[in-house]
Protein backbone atom coordinates (compact mmCIF):
# COMPACT_ATOMS: atom_id res chain seq x y z
CA UNK A 1 0.00 0.00 0.00
CA UNK A 2 2.82 2.39 0.91
CA UNK A 3 4.62 1.60 -2.34
CA UNK A 4 1.48 2.31 -4.36
CA UNK A 5 1.07 5.71 -2.66
CA UNK A 6 4.70 6.57 -3.29
CA UNK A 7 4.37 5.57 -6.95
CA UNK A 8 1.26 7.74 -7.32
CA UNK A 9 3.12 10.69 -5.82
CA UNK A 10 6.10 9.98 -8.09
CA UNK A 11 3.84 9.85 -11.17
CA UNK A 12 2.22 13.17 -10.25
CA UNK A 13 5.58 14.83 -9.65
CA UNK A 14 6.96 13.54 -12.95
CA UNK A 15 3.88 14.81 -14.80
CA UNK A 16 4.19 18.25 -13.16
CA UNK A 17 7.93 18.37 -14.01
CA UNK A 18 7.21 17.41 -17.62
CA UNK A 19 4.51 20.09 -17.90
CA UNK A 20 6.80 22.74 -16.47
CA UNK A 21 9.55 21.71 -18.90
CA UNK A 22 7.11 21.89 -21.81
CA UNK A 23 5.98 25.33 -20.67
CA UNK A 24 9.58 26.59 -20.61
CA UNK A 25 10.40 25.30 -24.09
CA UNK A 26 9.45 28.57 -25.77
CA UNK A 27 11.57 30.60 -23.34
CA UNK A 28 14.61 28.51 -24.25
CA UNK A 29 13.98 29.31 -27.93
CA UNK A 30 13.18 25.64 -28.59
CA UNK A 31 16.68 24.62 -27.62
CA UNK A 32 17.35 20.99 -28.58
CA UNK A 33 18.92 20.03 -25.26
CA UNK A 34 15.91 21.35 -23.34
CA UNK A 35 13.54 19.48 -25.66
CA UNK A 36 15.48 16.27 -24.99
CA UNK A 37 15.19 16.84 -21.23
CA UNK A 38 11.45 17.39 -21.68
CA UNK A 39 11.06 14.10 -23.59
CA UNK A 40 13.09 12.29 -20.92
CA UNK A 41 10.91 13.66 -18.12
CA UNK A 42 7.77 12.63 -20.03
CA UNK A 43 9.15 9.10 -20.55
CA UNK A 44 9.95 8.85 -16.85
CA UNK A 45 6.35 9.76 -16.05
CA UNK A 46 5.15 6.90 -18.28
CA UNK A 47 7.67 4.55 -16.64
CA UNK A 48 6.38 5.35 -13.17
CA UNK A 49 2.81 4.92 -14.40
CA UNK A 50 3.67 1.53 -15.92
CA UNK A 51 5.31 0.44 -12.67
CA UNK A 52 2.20 1.45 -10.78
CA UNK A 53 0.02 -0.70 -13.06
CA UNK A 54 2.50 -3.56 -12.67
CA UNK A 55 2.22 -3.81 -8.88
CA UNK A 56 -1.54 -3.22 -8.67
CA UNK A 57 -4.44 -5.50 -9.43
CA UNK A 58 -5.21 -3.69 -12.69
CA UNK A 59 -4.36 -6.69 -14.85
CA UNK A 60 -5.78 -5.35 -18.16
CA UNK A 61 -3.60 -2.24 -17.84
CA UNK A 62 -0.37 -4.06 -17.22
CA UNK A 63 2.29 -3.22 -19.81
CA UNK A 64 4.73 -5.67 -21.38
CA UNK A 65 8.29 -5.80 -20.16
CA UNK A 66 9.48 -4.49 -23.53
CA UNK A 67 7.72 -1.19 -22.74
CA UNK A 68 9.89 -0.59 -19.68
CA UNK A 69 13.02 -1.49 -21.62
CA UNK A 70 12.25 0.90 -24.50
CA UNK A 71 11.16 3.70 -22.16
CA UNK A 72 14.38 3.27 -20.20
CA UNK A 73 16.48 3.36 -23.36
CA UNK A 74 14.72 6.48 -24.69
CA UNK A 75 15.00 8.20 -21.31
CA UNK A 76 18.73 7.44 -21.05
CA UNK A 77 19.41 8.59 -24.60
CA UNK A 78 17.47 11.84 -24.10
CA UNK A 79 19.23 12.64 -20.84
CA UNK A 80 22.63 11.83 -22.34
CA UNK A 81 21.97 13.92 -25.44
CA UNK A 82 20.60 16.77 -23.33
CA UNK A 83 23.67 16.81 -21.10
CA UNK A 84 25.94 16.91 -24.13
CA UNK A 85 24.02 19.83 -25.60
CA UNK A 86 23.17 21.66 -22.34
CA UNK A 87 26.15 24.00 -22.77
CA UNK A 88 24.15 25.70 -25.50
CA UNK A 89 21.61 26.79 -22.88
CA UNK A 90 24.37 28.24 -20.71
CA UNK A 91 25.90 29.97 -23.72
CA UNK A 92 22.50 31.43 -24.57
CA UNK A 93 22.00 32.63 -20.98
CA UNK A 94 25.50 34.13 -20.92
CA UNK A 95 24.97 35.83 -24.28
CA UNK A 96 21.64 37.28 -23.13
CA UNK A 97 23.15 38.52 -19.87
CA UNK A 98 26.11 40.01 -21.72
CA UNK A 99 23.83 41.85 -24.14
CA UNK A 100 21.75 43.13 -21.22
CA UNK A 101 24.85 44.51 -19.51
CA UNK A 102 26.01 46.17 -22.71
CA UNK A 103 22.58 47.75 -23.18
CA UNK A 104 22.53 49.00 -19.59
CA UNK A 105 26.03 50.43 -19.99
CA UNK A 106 25.05 52.21 -23.20
CA UNK A 107 21.94 53.65 -21.59
CA UNK A 108 23.93 54.84 -18.57
CA UNK A 109 26.58 56.34 -20.85
CA UNK A 110 23.90 58.20 -22.75
CA UNK A 111 22.33 59.45 -19.52
CA UNK A 112 25.68 60.68 -18.17
CA UNK A 113 26.62 62.41 -21.43
CA UNK A 114 23.21 64.05 -21.65
CA UNK A 115 23.52 65.17 -18.04
CA UNK A 116 26.96 66.65 -18.72
CA UNK A 117 25.72 68.45 -21.84
CA UNK A 118 22.84 69.94 -19.87
CA UNK A 119 25.26 71.04 -17.17
CA UNK A 120 27.41 72.76 -19.80
CA UNK A 121 24.41 74.42 -21.43
CA UNK A 122 23.01 75.63 -18.12
CA UNK A 123 26.42 76.87 -17.00
CA UNK A 124 26.88 78.77 -20.27
CA UNK A 125 23.42 80.32 -20.00
CA UNK A 126 24.15 81.51 -16.46
CA UNK A 127 27.58 82.86 -17.36
CA UNK A 128 26.62 84.53 -20.65
CA UNK A 129 23.08 85.56 -19.75
CA UNK A 130 22.71 86.43 -16.08
CA UNK A 131 26.36 87.37 -15.54
CA UNK A 132 26.40 90.43 -17.82
CA UNK A 133 23.08 91.63 -16.38
CA UNK A 134 24.47 91.57 -12.84
CA UNK A 135 27.64 93.30 -14.01
CA UNK A 136 25.54 96.05 -15.64
CA UNK A 137 23.53 96.43 -12.45
CA UNK A 138 26.74 96.79 -10.44
CA UNK A 139 28.04 99.49 -12.79
CA UNK A 140 24.77 101.40 -12.50
CA UNK A 141 24.78 101.18 -8.71
CA UNK A 142 28.42 102.32 -8.61
CA UNK A 143 27.58 105.31 -10.81
CA UNK A 144 24.62 106.24 -8.60
CA UNK A 145 26.71 106.05 -5.43
CA UNK A 146 29.10 108.67 -6.83
CA UNK A 147 26.27 111.08 -7.70
CA UNK A 148 24.71 111.08 -4.23
CA UNK A 149 26.12 113.43 -1.64
CA UNK A 150 23.89 112.05 1.10
CA UNK A 151 25.89 109.56 3.17
CA UNK A 152 22.77 107.57 4.02
CA UNK A 153 21.93 106.96 0.34
CA UNK A 154 25.56 106.08 -0.37
CA UNK A 155 25.45 103.46 2.38
CA UNK A 156 22.34 101.91 0.84
CA UNK A 157 23.99 101.83 -2.57
CA UNK A 158 27.17 100.33 -1.09
CA UNK A 159 25.06 97.58 0.45
CA UNK A 160 23.33 97.01 -2.87
CA UNK A 161 26.71 96.84 -4.60
CA UNK A 162 27.93 94.30 -2.03
CA UNK A 163 24.85 92.14 -2.59
CA UNK A 164 25.41 92.26 -6.36
CA UNK A 165 29.08 91.27 -5.85
CA UNK A 166 27.98 88.29 -3.77
CA UNK A 167 25.44 87.34 -6.43
CA UNK A 168 28.13 87.50 -9.14
CA UNK A 169 30.50 85.42 -7.01
CA UNK A 170 27.79 82.82 -6.31
CA UNK A 171 26.87 82.76 -9.99
CA UNK A 172 30.46 82.08 -10.99
CA UNK A 173 30.77 79.35 -8.36
CA UNK A 174 27.56 77.67 -9.51
CA UNK A 175 28.67 77.92 -13.13
CA UNK A 176 32.05 76.36 -12.37
CA UNK A 177 30.49 73.56 -10.30
CA UNK A 178 28.04 72.78 -13.06
CA UNK A 179 30.66 72.60 -15.77
CA UNK A 180 34.29 73.29 -14.76
CA UNK A 181 35.88 75.00 -17.74
CA UNK A 182 39.33 74.30 -16.32
CA UNK A 183 38.65 70.56 -16.72
CA UNK A 184 37.97 71.02 -20.42
CA UNK A 185 40.87 73.42 -20.98
CA UNK A 186 43.64 72.12 -18.70
CA UNK A 187 42.78 68.54 -17.75
CA UNK A 188 41.93 66.39 -14.77
CA UNK A 189 44.79 67.24 -12.42
CA UNK A 190 44.31 71.01 -12.66
CA UNK A 191 40.55 70.66 -12.29
CA UNK A 192 40.81 68.56 -9.12
CA UNK A 193 43.42 70.91 -7.66
CA UNK A 194 41.23 73.90 -8.47
CA UNK A 195 38.17 72.26 -6.89
CA UNK A 196 40.10 71.54 -3.69
CA UNK A 197 41.33 75.13 -3.63
CA UNK A 198 37.80 76.47 -3.91
CA UNK A 199 36.47 74.42 -1.00
CA UNK A 200 35.49 76.44 2.09
CA UNK A 201 38.30 76.83 4.59
CA UNK A 202 37.73 74.38 7.44
CA UNK A 203 39.82 72.47 9.94
CA UNK A 204 40.04 69.58 7.45
CA UNK A 205 43.47 69.22 5.86
CA UNK A 206 43.34 67.97 2.27
CA UNK A 207 46.51 66.56 0.71
CA UNK A 208 46.43 66.11 -3.06
CA UNK A 209 49.23 64.29 -4.89
CA UNK A 210 49.49 63.35 -8.56
CA UNK A 211 52.03 62.50 -11.22
CA UNK A 212 49.82 63.94 -13.97
CA UNK A 213 51.21 66.93 -15.80
CA UNK A 214 49.91 67.67 -19.27
CA UNK A 215 48.34 64.25 -19.91
CA UNK A 216 44.86 64.35 -21.37
CA UNK A 217 42.40 61.46 -21.43
CA UNK A 218 39.07 60.74 -22.99
CA UNK A 219 36.43 63.30 -22.01
CA UNK A 220 34.26 60.67 -20.33
CA UNK A 221 37.20 59.46 -18.21
CA UNK A 222 38.12 62.97 -17.05
CA UNK A 223 34.55 64.03 -16.32
CA UNK A 224 33.63 60.87 -14.40
CA UNK A 225 36.80 60.84 -12.28
CA UNK A 226 36.34 64.53 -11.53
CA UNK A 227 32.74 63.93 -10.42
CA UNK A 228 33.86 60.99 -8.28
CA UNK A 229 36.46 63.13 -6.47
CA UNK A 230 33.90 65.89 -5.94
CA UNK A 231 31.34 63.42 -4.57
CA UNK A 232 33.84 61.88 -2.16
CA UNK A 233 35.11 65.23 -0.89
CA UNK A 234 31.61 66.64 -0.42
CA UNK A 235 30.56 63.53 1.51
CA UNK A 236 33.63 63.78 3.73
CA UNK A 237 33.12 67.46 4.51
CA UNK A 238 29.41 67.01 5.21
CA UNK A 239 29.30 63.76 7.15
CA UNK A 240 32.70 62.32 8.08
CA UNK A 241 33.89 64.79 10.75
CA UNK A 242 37.40 64.14 9.46
CA UNK A 243 40.55 66.09 10.19
CA UNK A 244 42.65 64.88 7.28
CA UNK A 245 41.92 63.75 3.71
CA UNK A 246 44.34 62.23 1.22
CA UNK A 247 43.66 62.29 -2.52
CA UNK A 248 46.08 60.57 -4.88
CA UNK A 249 45.72 60.51 -8.65
CA UNK A 250 48.36 58.44 -10.45
CA UNK A 251 48.86 57.24 -14.01
CA UNK A 252 51.29 54.49 -14.96
CA UNK A 253 51.44 51.72 -17.56
CA UNK A 254 48.05 52.61 -19.00
CA UNK A 255 46.31 52.49 -15.62
CA UNK A 256 44.73 55.59 -14.10
CA UNK A 257 44.25 55.09 -10.35
CA UNK A 258 42.48 57.22 -7.75
CA UNK A 259 43.21 56.57 -4.07
CA UNK A 260 41.08 58.44 -1.56
CA UNK A 261 40.98 58.17 2.21
CA UNK A 262 39.89 60.14 5.23
CA UNK A 263 40.22 59.65 8.99
CA UNK A 264 36.57 60.44 9.72
CA UNK A 265 33.93 58.64 11.73
CA UNK A 266 33.40 55.96 9.06
CA UNK A 267 30.17 54.20 8.21
CA UNK A 268 28.59 50.94 7.10
CA UNK A 269 28.82 50.93 3.26
CA UNK A 270 25.87 48.53 2.87
CA UNK A 271 23.57 50.71 4.98
CA UNK A 272 24.65 53.92 3.23
CA UNK A 273 24.13 52.34 -0.21
CA UNK A 274 20.57 51.45 0.72
CA UNK A 275 19.79 54.94 2.06
CA UNK A 276 21.55 57.15 -0.48
CA UNK A 277 22.57 57.27 -4.11
CA UNK A 278 26.07 58.75 -3.72
CA UNK A 279 28.03 55.49 -3.50
CA UNK A 280 25.79 53.81 -6.07
CA UNK A 281 26.40 56.72 -8.46
CA UNK A 282 30.16 56.34 -8.04
CA UNK A 283 30.07 52.63 -8.85
CA UNK A 284 27.68 53.08 -11.78
CA UNK A 285 29.73 55.92 -13.28
CA UNK A 286 32.97 53.96 -13.06
CA UNK A 287 31.33 50.84 -14.50
CA UNK A 288 30.47 52.74 -17.69
CA UNK A 289 34.24 52.98 -18.31
CA UNK A 290 34.76 49.25 -17.59
CA UNK A 291 36.65 50.44 -14.53
CA UNK A 292 37.07 49.03 -11.05
CA UNK A 293 35.84 50.75 -7.90
CA UNK A 294 35.97 49.68 -4.28
CA UNK A 295 34.88 51.59 -1.19
CA UNK A 296 35.68 50.29 2.28
CA UNK A 297 34.78 51.77 5.64
CA UNK A 298 33.95 50.83 9.21
CA UNK A 299 32.41 52.95 11.96
CA UNK A 300 35.21 54.83 13.70
CA UNK A 301 37.88 53.80 11.17
CA UNK A 302 37.51 56.32 8.38
CA UNK A 303 36.88 55.56 4.74
CA UNK A 304 39.00 54.43 1.79
CA UNK A 305 38.06 54.41 -1.89
CA UNK A 306 39.97 53.07 -4.87
CA UNK A 307 39.09 53.63 -8.52
CA UNK A 308 41.08 52.09 -11.37
CA UNK A 309 40.50 52.74 -15.07
CA UNK A 310 42.45 51.07 -17.83
CA UNK A 311 43.28 53.62 -20.49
Amino acid sequence: MVLEILLIISVLLQIVAAMVAIGLTRRTKYNLSWMLFTVALTCMAFLRLGEYFKITSLQPLRLPDEFFVWMGVVTSLCFAGGMLLVQRIFKYIYRTEHQRRISERRILNTVLRTEEKERQRFSKDLHDGLGPLLSSAKMSVSALSESYADERNREILRNASYVIDEAIRSLREISVNLSPHILKDFGLSRAVSNFIGRLPRTSVRIDFSTNLRNERFDTDVEVILYRVVCELLNNTLKHAEASQVSVSLMYADGLLRLDYRDDGCGFDPAAVTQKGMGIANIHSRVSTLNGFSRLTSKPGQGMKAVVEIQI
